[in-house]
């Protein structure tokens, strides 16, 4: 029998306060795969796409993690992540009735005069672990990823095949983070970035600069770069007033996500 949650949430509230109850208490422990959506849904008598919006809270939330090709699984509560709704590439074309591909450009521990890993500002004896992947959505290039990573932190990261796995989905298995730092700009793009993309020279894209650490270790910095006629930018949060509003800074923008154009 499930669990009855207070019906004064929305459904995908109750399903969602159900299952993290279920993790808090190692019913469902760390590695455990959650059932399918179809399951989960016949079991709170609700729709696919109610369940599937609660199992999307709760990856955000550092709780679940979805594997391309294998299903989700519960990470556990000693799990941190930073909150910023940037789902995953694959699971938000899949979701969108799309088929991702990726297309693994490069991937290679950097050398440590290589002024590309000066960018995660590790030691000078730190190793920096490179990709770049082309994610796709029906053979149409969607998002141009550099991905770098702190050695240390995800020591098995080149062994990986990024066509099954996304490493956004490796890395939040595998790795702790407890403070993300997000810049969003519009860019012109070099020439090997518009090959890619397969765009025009004159067309701009999003450039979202990401860099996350635990403590005070870098872990990752991420640059996702978004052809600006196939994405926009969305944001959804509760109104509050303008006492009760926190304190923002002009230089940083939370709480939104990318969104394709279809």
């Amino acid at each position: 029998m499930s669990e009855q949650p207070p019906l004064t949430q929305p459904l995908y509230g109750q399903i969602k306060t159900a299952i993290a109850r279920r993790i808090r208490a190692a019913e469902w422990p760390a590695d455990f795969q959650v059932p399918r959506e179809e399951d989960l849904a016949e079991e709170f008598g609700a729709s696919r796409l109610t369940v599937r919006r609660a199992l999307r809270e709760l990856q955000m939330e550092g709780l679940l993690v979805r594997v391309q090709g294998r299903g989700t699984f519960v990470i556990g509560p000693h799990m941190q992540c930073a909150i910023f709704e940037l789902p995953d590439v694959s699971e938000e074309i899949e979701d969108g009735g799309g088929i991702h591909q990726s297309e693994v450009i490069s991937l290679r521990a950097l050398p440590p005069d290589s002024a590309l890993a000066n960018l995660l500002a590790l030691p000078h004896d730190g190793v920096v672990f490179h990709s770049r992947i082309l994610h796709k959505e029906d053979g149409t290039p969607i998002q141009l990823e550099d991905r770098f990573v702190n050695a240390e932190e995800a020591p098995g990261y080149l062994d990986q095949d990024f066509t099954r796995i996304t490493p956004h989905a490796y890395l939040l298995r595998e790795t702790e983070v407890t403070y993300v730092d997000n810049t969003i700009r519009a860019i012109r793009p070099d020439e090997e970035s518009r090959i890619a993309l397969h765009i025009e020279g004159s067309q701009p894209c999003l450039l979202l600069d990401r860099r996350t650490w635990r403590g005070d270790i870098p872990v990752t910095r991420s640059r996702f770069l978004y052809p600006g006629d196939r994405y926009r930018l969305r944001s959804a949060h509760e109104a509050t007033s303008s006492s009760a509003r926190p304190q923002a800074t002009s230089s940083t923008t939370s709480n939104l996500s990318p969104r394709r154009i279809r």
